[in-house]
């Protein structure tokens, strides 16, 4: 009798142990969900915690929950409070913070500082939770290609370059642009492909090659233009970018827009041996670029004396300039038609000489016969200067006499 009365002390006093164990820490962490499920560095974190309250019979009470955050991690919201947690019942709350963009990958310990009430008794108690920060991906933008880095103005030019996923995780929705410093509309420039290239997923180590074109407008003006190539994804540290320039030339375009002469000391265009006359080239510059050096020359044959050669110099864009030749007619001249060769060189605006060429033809007439009456005019002339002469004479003899 006396055994089975020890006995049913022993075995209360146990049930009474184990139920004042169990009263004392009530609350239980049930789950912990973190989203996103991967995050960076740099993300805002949702923690998601659930509670339960593993008490038989005993209520938690004024609850007051806390997380007590790594020095990688940005407070935004890490303390809550639950009035009641029933027995059995679960109850989630959700924190907020941010990792720092500083923040290397790993496995952080977070703690959360629980305090309630039980059955009159204020119980603290620590539980201990995990937040998982993944690497962030890295990309590289490499192999940059220019089809020319000097195009001429209507001339198309070919951009390319690779993308390669340098990180440890696949790349997710990697993608390049094309931009122009200084100018959202590409100002000057016709764009022949799209600004935004999508490549999808890179997996890691792999490699994947953009194309870009562009033509420089017939209206664009002559300088230096500056574009950039921005690679990135969506969970990049950030973009890459590669810069680049091009000089832009216009070309000069020499023309000749007149040529005329005229017969000094007459108003008629009619040649004839003997004459002097002055051959004018008019030049028109209708390009983006300035010609230089402009000399123009002419080759005739050897009717035609004097200086056949005019430096101009520099003709500006949309500009002119215009090269004036006095030649004097021999008096042996040919008669009919004389062609005149026109050259023009100038230098463009990579300093190559450039050479532009006309012909221009011209009738030399025959000079005018003197008059038959001529030569009877010189004779009288001659013979009333002798007789003033002679008159002279004898009057000086008269008055001499006297």
């Amino acid at each position: 009798m006396k055994l089975k009365i020890a006995t049913m002390l022993l075995f209360i006093m146990l049930l009474a142990e184990t139920f004042a164990v169990d009263i004392y820490y009530l609350l239980g962490l049930d789950s912990a969900t973190q989203k996103p499920a991967i995050a960076y560095p740099g993300d805002s974190i949702n923690l998601a915690i659930t509670l339960i309250n593993n008490g038989q019979s005993n209520e938690a009470k004024n609850i007051h929950m806390e997380l007590a955050l790594p020095e990688n991690f940005s407070p935004t919201r890490i303390e809550e409070n639950i009035d009641v947690i029933k027995p059995r019942e679960k109850k989630t709350v959700v924190f907020q913070f941010d990792s720092l963009k500083s923040s290397k990958a790993g496995t952080y310990n977070i703690s959360l500082k629980l305090e309630y009430d039980n059955a009159g008794t204020r119980v603290s108690d620590t539980k201990y939770l995990s937040v998982v920060i993944s690497e962030l991906n890295r990309i590289s933008l490499s192999n940059l290609s220019v089809s020319n880095y000097f195009p001429h103005i209507g001339e198309q030019i070919i951009v390319s370059a690779d993308v390669e996923n340098i990180g440890a995780l696949e790349a997710r929705n990697a993608s390049v642009e094309l931009s122009m410093i200084g100018s959202n509309t590409f100002s000057g420039f016709i764009v022949l492909s799209d600004t935004l290239k999508e490549l999808g997923n890179i997996k890691v180590g792999e490699s994947k090659k953009v194309v870009f074109e562009l033509k420089a407008s017939d209206a664009a003006s002559p300088g230096l233009y500056t574009f950039s190539l921005k690679a990135n994804c969506t969970d990049c540290a950030g973009p890459k970018e590669q810069k680049f320039s091009l000089h832009l030339y216009g070309k000069p375009e020499v023309i000749i827009s007149g040529i005329d002469y005229s017969i000094r000391s007459r108003d008629d265009k009619k040649i004839t041996q003997g004459d002097s006359i002055s051959l004018s080239v008019q030049l028109d510059n209708l390009g983006k670029e300035s010609a230089k050096r402009t000399v123009v020359s002419i080759e005739t044959d050897d009717s035609f004396i004097g200086a056949k050669s005019d430096y101009i110099g520099k003709i500006d864009a949309e500009d002119s300039g215009s090269a004036i030749f006095d030649l004097m007619v021999s008096e042996k001249a040919e008669i009919g038609y004389h062609n005149f060769k026109i050259k023009i060189t100038y230098l463009d605006e990579l300093k190559q000489e450039q050479t532009i060429e006309d012909t221009y033809r011209v009738y030399v007439f025959k000079a005018p016969e003197p008059s038959p009456y001529l030569h009877y005019v010189f004779i009288i002339a001659i013979l009333v200067l002798i007789y003033i002469i002679l008159k002279l004479i004898i009057r000086q003899i008269a008055i001499r006499k006297l």
